[in-house]
């Protein structure tokens, strides 16, 4: 079972969902389950308006699990939650993009934070 810790900027207000792996359930769906400012958006990886920072409380599964869809890196990069060296470097595991999107994301057996 892995947690997902969102926490809401400017106020820092914490909600904890704990998680099955079974579940395969997207950030965005979780987020829209609770009092958090869960974006509307087009909830198919077109818009970008749901891009959150993730981190990961285990760095070494973060070294190893996170990969972005070239769709994914495309519109992050477009929207400027990506530099030119993160989107180069995207596809390397020593390398972890930190933005997501939450439409996109999957929740799996892990402990992230996550960041509006």
């Amino acid at each position: 079972m892995g947690s997902v810790t969102f926490i809401a900027s400017p106020f820092d207000v914490e909600h904890v969902i704990y998680v099955e792996s079974q579940r395969h359930t997207t950030l965005l769906s979780l987020a829209r389950e609770l009092p958090w400012p869960a974006h509307k958006t087009c909830g198919q990886g077109l818009c970008g308006a749901c891009a959150v920072k993730i981190m990961f409380r285990d760095r070494e599964r973060a070294m190893t699990q996170v990969t972005l869809s070239p769709d994914e890196k495309t519109l992050l990069y477009r929207a400027g939650k990506l530099t030119d060296a993160e989107y180069r470097a995207a596809h390397i595991p020593a390398h972890p993009a930190f933005w997501r999107l939450a439409c996109q994301y999957v929740v799996e057996d892990e402990d992230i934070l996550v960041f509006a």
